[in-house]
């Protein structure tokens, strides 16, 4: 595969002053300790060599990665993986950058992000629905996937950076297992009580859509999680009783079940 050869024979006659700048700027970087496949590894050798050269052509770095990333989406690994290695302390601008350049791969973005640990999971993910909202329940997903245990705080983040993303996480999330959509409601709720509202629609939509099995055992599942959902929701102070009540008729809940939410 070849990548921009004129480029890279340019790049050789970079100055002794480049190479000890990049000498000082890499010691501090973070992707040490991610391990590139042969080809992706290859690939980034010849992006920090590209980098090299656009940088003796006064482009910033942020400049440098659009064109890069609008040139070669594809290579997002190893563009970023030099990028972050070169400008360690650029991390924001370069995400933003290559988000703006390419919004379609934003998901693989964070994914190069959060694997370079370049800062913490929370901090890539505000940065990436700043820069594209449409996108977050995406960036939350990989979370999810990388670092769980960093799950609810990007939710967290995520709505409090954009709160219109919540009814998109929400949804994303709608076929996760009851105690982990409970943990996400309060969660969502926590970030924006004011949203309670809005989403009272998509959190009764969440509680209707148990997969079936046979009726009864259907009945009972769907009954079992509208209790348990409501109740956090209604924990979380993000819905008022009469919503409450009104999704709980929805569901067809039982006055004792309803008092079972409130006050269990």
């Amino acid at each position: 595969m070849k990548v921009l050869p004129t480029l890279l024979a340019a790049s050789v006659f970079m100055t002794c002053a480049t190479y000890a700048a990049d000498s000082a700027v890499t010691e501090v970087s973070k992707t040490k300790t991610y391990v590139l496949d042969e080809e992706n590894q290859r690939l980034a050798e010849t992006y920090a060599r590209m980098l090299r050269y656009y940088e003796q052509r006064n482009f910033s770095s942020t400049r440098s990665v659009r064109v890069l990333m609008g040139n070669y989406p594809q290579h997002v690994e190893p563009i970023l993986y030099a990028a972050f290695e070169r400008y360690p302390n650029h991390y924001r601008h370069i995400i933003k950058a290559a988000i703006d350049a390419e919004p379609a791969f934003t998901r693989d973005i964070i994914t190069v992000a959060l694997n370079l640990e370049v800062a913490d999971p929370a901090e890539i993910v505000r940065i990436g629905v700043e820069t594209e909202p449409s996108y977050a329940e995406a960036m939350v997903s990989t979370v999810d996937q990388i670092n769980p245990e960093q799950f609810n705080e990007v939710i967290r983040v995520a709505v409090l950076t954009e709160p219109h993303t919540a009814d998109g996480i929400l949804r994303a999330n709608k076929e996760a297992e009851v105690g982990k959509l409970e943990s996400i409601i309060r969660s969502v709720l926590a970030a924006a009580p004011a949203l309670g509202g809005y989403l009272a629609d998509t959190i009764s939509h969440i509680i209707g859509s148990a997969s079936d099995t046979d009726e009864l055992q259907a009945q009972d599942i769907e009954r079992k999680r509208a209790i348990a959902l409501l109740r956090s929701a209604y924990d979380a102070g993000g819905i008022t009783i009469e919503q409450l009540k009104v999704i709980a008729a929805r569901h067809e809940l039982s006055e004792d079940e309803l008092e079972q939410i409130l006050h269990q």
